[in-house]
């Protein structure tokens, strides 16, 4: 299905024009089963949210539990725009990873003039991993957007 991120990129071309529009959902993976995930530093996921978009929901599912090395004081935040936009750096030992299921994010469909995030250029999903090296642990995030156009 190599053509959906040619119709998405065609959309954005459309996003300043007015009319209907898309809603863009990022689809995610962090996996501290692949060893380069574990260290302590800013682990990219491969998926980008699109310039001028603006992030107005979504969550993440906890596929499998989180663990680090000593105490399980190891934590994970994830971004999009700023540090711990999406998800607050959090201990894999409390809440939200050290339970299986889904957890909400930072912004909320339902109160997007507060708690949306506008990407300024293109921007990398991103876990980071601190304090303590992960041993093991899956999440799936869903990320929802609109196209959105430069604010002056």
């Amino acid at each position: 299905m190599a053509w959906f991120p040619g119709i998405f990129k065609a959309a954005l071309k459309f996003s300043g024009i007015d009319g209907l529009q898309f809603l863009g959902v990022a689809k995610f993976t962090f996996d501290a089963g692949v060893v380069a995930n574990r260290t302590i530093a800013a682990h990219g996921t491969g998926v980008k949210i699109p310039s001028n978009s603006v992030v107005v929901g979504g969550f993440f599912d906890v596929n499998t539990l989180f663990t680090s090395n000593g105490a399980n004081a190891g934590t994970i935040a994830i971004m999009v725009e700023g540090a711990g936009d999406i998800q607050a750096a959090a201990a894999v030992s409390g809440a939200p990873y050290s339970s299986i299921g889904r957890k909400a994010i930072v912004p909320k469909a339902n109160t997007p003039e507060s708690t949306s995030i506008k990407v300024t250029t293109e921007k990398e999903i991103t876990c980071t991993v601190a304090v303590q090296t992960l041993l093991t642990g899956k999440l799936t995030g869903y990320i929802y957007y609109v196209p959105g156009v430069a604010s002056a």
